[in-house]
């Protein structure tokens, strides 16, 4: 435990290891597959970290694939990773009347990236809370979607498996066509939209409003107003793009009303859940690289979705524009952002790009696939959504194993992961001469 306190980053990783290996023993076992159907240890392992990190690709129909125990345990690593192993874990004592030690403080402000225990304690508190009244009254919008198709008893079962699917942004699904059902029925593509913005904004920005709207507090913060800014432009976009790319392929035997709508759905999905209301298979290119760039870009940090997140993706172009205009700091309504954050973002960056490209490498030498199809499969990956272009179920063991690494690096971030890796030995600090060097 002192270990773990003095480097949150690989409690971290260590506590979603740990539910990657029970999820991956629970399905194994015979009562999580039907009769006669067993699993294999990678497809198992594939599932049970695609579940925790809330991703959403698939090499098992998850509809057929699987009993209601099986169902059940994928739902459960959901819910696990969406909120966070040691948020969950942290609020079990808690809910218990029980203190946390320093450590486990130190590693729930961590977790939740605040700077103080009281700050993160609030969080924790209103996550919970929003959490899962978010879900609770999704599922009870989608029962009435879902009634129009099954009974009552299957209606309630699939209400509450996407709500939390949904707001947890894994984009698991108990219909193999994903959520192309509801295509057009605008209430149900709603209530998906808006459990997939809510749980991927980031829970920061979900108590930062509230507390603006209660009048707890005179302004937002900077990290609310780049998150919200960069997501609504994100939006926009998207919507736009899909709409160009779509309305004559996918789309065109729906109406004018029905494209924007499946657009607009397109653009929240892409970013951070990973359903689909119409076939990704069947995408233009140009589509694909619109969905590639969002995913590449994901959801907002604090939220259940991965991606290099909106706020670093704000800070690297806020930091062009401020090149560009000679400016030496980044003001954000009448608050600077420190130095450290321009080199962090930047890192994020580096390592988001070395993961894919050399994931992308390795699959592309091993796999006789499409090389957009398999690009795409690696940044659904690392933006923890789960859309694919159908290739995943085709992937050899290999390539299995390469997206799962993706997929956890994705969800914990390559910053945790780097942090993990460095050693806790105290740096010395040694100043040199300065000398110039060409760039660009």
């Amino acid at each position: 435990m002192i270990l773990f306190a003095k480097r949150p980053a690989l409690a971290l990783i260590m506590s979603f290891a740990g539910a990657i290996a029970v999820g991956t023993f629970l399905l194994m076992l015979p009562v999580s597959t039907p009769s006669g159907e067993s699993i294999s240890l990678t497809d198992a392992f594939f599932t049970a970290t695609s579940a925790t990190c809330v991703t959403g690709l698939i090499v098992r129909s998850t509809v057929s694939g699987f009993t209601l125990f099986g169902k059940t345990v994928i739902l459960l690593l959901i819910q696990l990773g969406g909120l966070g192993l040691m948020t969950f874990s942290v609020s079990l004592f808690l809910a218990f009347g029980k203190k946390i030690s320093k450590t486990q403080e130190v590693l729930l402000r961590d977790a939740l990236n605040e700077d103080s225990i009281r700050s993160a304690r609030e969080i924790l508190n209103f996550l919970l809370l929003f959490t899962f009244a978010a879900e609770i009254i999704g599922a009870g919008f989608l029962f009435f979607s879902f009634r129009q198709f099954y009974a009552a008893g299957a209606a309630v079962k699939m209400a509450v498996f996407h709500s939390v699917s949904a707001f947890c942004n894994a984009g698991f699904s108990l219909i193999d066509s994903s959520v192309e059902l509801f295509a057009g029925s605008p209430g149900a593509l709603m209530v998906f939209s808006t459990l997939i913005i809510l749980g991927g904004i980031g829970f920061v920005v979900l108590l930062d409003v509230l507390n603006r709207l209660s009048g707890k507090k005179r302004r937002f913060k900077a990290h609310t107003h780049l998150a919200v800014g960069v997501t609504a432009a994100l939006l926009f976009c998207g919507t736009l793009l899909f709409f160009i790319g779509e309305r004559s392929n996918t789309m065109k035997d729906m109406s004018a009303g029905g494209k924007w709508l499946n657009s607009f759905f397109l653009s929240v999905t892409s970013r951070t859940a990973g359903f689909n209301s119409v076939d990704t298979a069947s995408f233009k290119p140009f589509s694909k690289f619109t969905a590639i760039s969002l995913m590449f870009v994901g959801a907002s940090p604090g939220g259940t979705g991965g991606g290099i997140k909106t706020v670093t993706f704000a800070i690297i172009l806020l930091t062009a524009i401020c090149h560009i205009r000679r400016r030496g700091e980044i003001i954000i309504r009448g608050r600077t952002i420190p130095p450290f954050f321009e080199r962090r973002a930047a890192a994020i960056l580096v390592y988001a790009g070395i993961i894919i490209c050399c994931a992308a490498g390795v699959i592309l030498y091993t796999e006789n696939l499409p090389f957009e199809d398999i690009i795409f499969e690696v940044v659904s990956a690392f933006g923890t959504v789960g859309l694919s272009t159908g290739i995943t179920e085709q992937l050899s063991d290999i390539s299995k194993h390469v997206i799962i690494a993706v997929m956890f690096m994705g969800r914990l971030g390559p910053l945790t992961i780097a942090l993990a890796a460095m050693s806790d030995k105290p740096r010395v600090e040694v100043s040199y001469a300065n000398e110039r060097v060409l760039l660009g």
